[in-house]
């Protein structure tokens, strides 16, 4: 009998349990499952070709024409069929035949095709849970994502999400705007991203929300094309800086909400720079659902990133395809996957290497040499968990990193000194440990940043089994005191 072992999931990637039957695993099949929005308007599946289609199963037909009405590359479709492209494309091709019920059920859900036309019965009415689900929790987060990335259709409820802004007293917003209007949104962002990246989210956070609210009514005004393009754009940019700055005072809910508005946004942008938003919103939500300990969720959002990059009109910038490739490098590093992980993190050096910093779009500005070795020193560090002979690199790397990163990346470089210290400890060099631990007490007790406070905690585990030196049980008491003030 052939093992299931080694079997993986089509979406993700991820290894499945020995003697799961499906292609994906539980959270992609949920995610596809629960995905509500269609790409094709409504009738679209009642003519006679597509009824006879549906009727023999006839996928390369449903699949060709979708994409058509559509406007979707195979790659796109499957990220919302969860297959594989290989898979789309045979399936076009007439070579396979899509005949597993669950996998028929998953298609039919995500493309909305009604379940009558393919020989099933109708689910009885009410039976979908109608209750509000967070943005953090919902099982249906990544395929609403995938829809607004690649153009498919908005979530239904994205356009309630302006409402829960802030209501500010200002003036009506103007009539009509100019390129001076965009320019001034843009140097408020640019304002708002300096002192995230100095002092941490928690100073700016309202501002920045706040402001948000109003650029919003901006969209309303008259304006030239190519301004209404930039306005997007810039809108955009700025619900961005806003979503990392919330998300870095831990305040998760309302980040993720304001990364869907700025995906959004940027998707009706037609800008040669949306793409390479799009992409790094992607990778934001990503690196937010590393630090919830989400690694399978994150992989799937690099993955779609990834493809993003290669399926627009407009490329992305070497830094920002430097930045995807880092990503997945963390992505696998957290999944444990050395091989892919270190092959992800030659990728990103490459990429960087092509970068010109001078040209990089003001929301890739951070990946410079510094961000670049702190991820790879990152991911080395998890690596160094499991398998203690990469925690000499990871060292090396987070050294460089700390020592690179200047005042105005402060709070860089204080979140990096913790993998630094606990890279230390594995490497079993105690007293640099226990050094660059008290420095990254002190420099994170500067920081508005309680995200900065959880990389603390883990270095508070990775210091315990050295408990019985006293300058390792001065630095616990030290971290437990700084975590206690900032609760």
């Amino acid at each position: 009998m052939t093992s299931d072992a080694g079997h993986r999931c089509r979406s993700c990637g991820c290894m499945l349990r020995r003697g799961h039957l499906g292609v994906l695993c539980d959270p992609c099949a949920r995610a596809a499952r629960s995905y509500g929005q269609c790409p094709v308007p409504d009738g679209f599946y009642d003519t006679p070709a597509m009824r006879n289609a549906l009727a023999s199963y006839d996928f390369g037909t449903v699949f060709r024409a979708v994409r058509l009405q559509a406007k979707l590359s195979q790659e796109e479709l499957g990220f919302l069929i969860g297959l594989h492209q290989p898979r789309v494309s045979a399936v076009e091709r007439g070579e396979h035949q899509l005949r597993d019920i669950a996998v028929v059920a998953r298609i039919a859900a995500a493309l909305g095709i009604p379940v009558a036309l393919l020989g099933f019965h109708s689910s009885p009415a009410g039976s979908v849970n109608g209750e509000e689900v967070s943005w953090v929790d919902r099982r249906d987060f990544f395929g609403a994502v995938a829809a607004i990335t690649l153009d498919a259709g908005v979530h239904p409820e994205l356009e309630r999400l302006e409402t829960l802004l802030p209501v500010r007293s200002d003036p009506p917003p103007p009539r009509r705007i100019g390129a001076a209007d965009v320019e001034a949104i843009q140097e408020t962002t640019a304002a708002f991203r300096l002192s995230d990246y100095r002092h941490g989210g928690g100073l700016s956070r309202a501002a920045a929300v706040a402001q948000l609210g109003y650029v919003l009514k901006l969209q309303d005004a008259r304006c030239s094309d190519q301004v209404r393009a930039q306005l997007l754009l810039a809108t955009a940019d700025l619900a961005m800086a806003a979503a990392w700055m919330t998300y870095d005072v831990e305040q998760n809910e309302a980040a993720r909400r304001l990364w869907m508005i700025a995906l959004d946004t940027a998707r009706r942008a037609d800008h040669p720079r949306s793409a390479d938003l799009t992409v790094i919103l992607l990778l934001d939500l990503a690196h937010q659902a590393l630090h919830l300990g989400r690694p399978d969720e994150a992989l799937r959002l690099v993955q779609l990133g990834a493809a993003t990059a290669t399926t627009r009109n407009y490329p992305v910038s070497a830094s920002t395809r430097s930045y995807i490739a880092a990503t997945l490098a963390w992505c696998h590093a957290s999944l444990g996957d050395a091989e892919p992980c270190q092959r992800a993190l030659g990728d990103a050096q490459q990429f960087y290497a092509d970068a010109d910093p001078a040209t990089a779009p003001p929301w890739a500005a951070h990946v410079i040499p510094a961000e670049i070795a702190a991820q790879h020193g990152h991911s080395f560090y998890l690596l160094a968990k499991a398998a203690p002979s990469y925690a000499p690199i990871a060292v090396e790397h987070l050294r460089v990193a700390v020592e690179s990163f200047g005042s105005a990346y402060a709070r860089s470089r204080a979140v990096n000194l913790p993998g630094l210290a606990g890279s230390y400890f594995y490497v079993g060099e105690v007293d640099s440990a226990v050094a660059a631990g008290h420095e990254a007490v002190t420099e994170i007790s500067t920081l508005s940043s309680k995200r900065a406070y959880a990389r603390l905690q883990v270095l508070a585990d990775a210091a315990a089994p050295f408990g019985h030196d006293s300058g390792v049980a001065e630095l616990r008491q030290c971290i437990r005191e700084a975590l206690a003030t900032a609760a």
